[in-house]
């Protein structure tokens, strides 16, 4: 008896993500979608490959794809494979692109494998929730957040996608808090938790009052809009990843932040914190040693310490403290370059989304009641950061 094993490739030109086999096809021609090829391994059974936008790269393998039957419903069987990549994010499906829910899985060989029943109409399946650029749009135009800032547009990406921002400012404010995200596009979580973060700055109370009365606010929710936009795994459209370049600055994105935030600074203005959102395998704080010089000393430490006390047993506080003083990475930047505190605010992959919601939340509520407590004169650097020194 002779086996035949018989092996379709399709192989995708540039910018046009799709897939036509003879029951099935996969698309993924949307923003956030990432599929570089496709394989039919046997009947209803098919492999999906995602290739990084360019190498070296931290691995994040992304994938996002729709998939429709030609014949009905369908049981079909799907391996998603990185190349130089292991799986880190865990399948998800939607019916609409908007609202999702886990799926079973399987690894074997770094590959995932599930399997589901693909329909007529759409099905997308991705890494994590697909949140692009309109999403972005709608939430700042949205209550409480339109009510208490007000979107610009900053700069340009590579290819010229809008960097959009918010900004709440006041002639009689003259210290600032900056907020930046997704600088890698597939961290979800991180994006998620500066939403909620965000979201509850604005509220209407007593406190928020105060701290709008106090602080200027700048958040650059979406720092990598080109990387978002075409499924990218971390860097940006020129394949560099924004998170080593802040010192640098060879790259537009990274150039608009900082050239935004230092046209509003200057003797009587002042940085006196920053935050990153992130997402990795776990949540941490990735905080500034005091090599760095932040000031005020104990201001990360008190603030860490609330949350601690306040949050549910669920969630544990991880800090990992850190500073070099050549480094490109955003936290040390502000650290070097401003002399105030910075933090790389990661949550893990799998946090539950509620539970994200309300950490950053409760962030939120004990950064302000710690800021406005802290006298401005505490946020004056005693030295210039970098200086050899406070080398560590």
């Amino acid at each position: 008896m002779t086996i035949r094993i018989f092996v379709l490739l399709c192989w995708l030109p540039a910018q046009v993500f799709a897939c036509d086999f003879a029951k099935v096809s996969f698309a993924a021609d949307f923003p956030g979608g990432k599929l570089s090829r496709c394989e039919q391994i046997s009947e209803l059974h098919y492999k999906l490959t995602t290739v990084a936008e360019n190498y070296p790269i931290n691995p994040s393998p992304w994938y996002a794809f729709r998939v429709l039957s030609k014949a009905g419903t369908q049981n079909i069987r799907i391996d998603i494979d990185a190349v130089n990549g292991q799986a880190r994010y865990l399948p998800k499906i939607s019916d609409d692109g908007k609202n999702w829910r886990d799926i079973p899985f399987d690894v074997h060989d770094g590959q995932l494998q599930i399997a589901l029943s693909a329909k007529p109409q759409p099905l997308y399946v991705a890494g994590q929730e697909l949140l692009t650029q309109q999403d972005y749009l709608d939430w700042m135009a949205s209550p409480p957040v339109n009510d208490r800032f007000t979107q610009i547009v900053i700069g340009s990406s590579v290819q010229g996608r809008d960097i959009v921002a918010l900004a709440a400012k006041s002639a009689n404010n003259n210290e600032w808090v900056l907020i930046i995200g997704r600088q890698h596009p597939p961290e979800l979580t991180g994006a998620l938790g500066l939403l909620a973060f965000v979201d509850q700055l604005a509220m209407t109370s007593e406190l928020q009052k105060a701290f709008f009365g106090r602080f200027n606010i700048l958040v650059v929710p979406m720092v990598n809009p080109d990387g978002v936009a075409n499924g990218h795994w971390r860097h940006n459209a020129a394949g560099k990843d924004l998170n080593r370049d802040w010192g640098d600055f060879t790259q537009p994105e990274t150039k608009a932040v900082v050239d935004y935030l230092n046209m509003q600074l200057g003797e009587e203005q002042r940085l006196v914190f920053a935050l990153d959102f992130h997402s990795t395998q776990q949540d941490i704080f990735y905080t500034l040693l005091p090599a760095a010089a932040a000031m005020p000393t104990d201001i990360v430490n008190e603030w860490l310490a609330s949350l601690k006390q306040h949050l549910v047993s669920s969630f544990t506080i991880r800090e990992r403290a850190g500073y070099r003083v050549e480094s490109n990475v955003f936290t040390h930047f502000i650290g070097r370059e401003y002399g105030v505190h910075s933090v790389t605010y990661e949550f893990g992959d799998n946090t539950p989304r509620q539970l994200v919601r309300h950490v950053a939340q409760l962030s939120a509520t004990e950064l302000m009641k710690i800021l406005l407590t802290t006298e401005p004169e505490a946020f004056i650097p005693q030295s210039l950061p970098g200086k050899p020194e406070q080398l560590d």
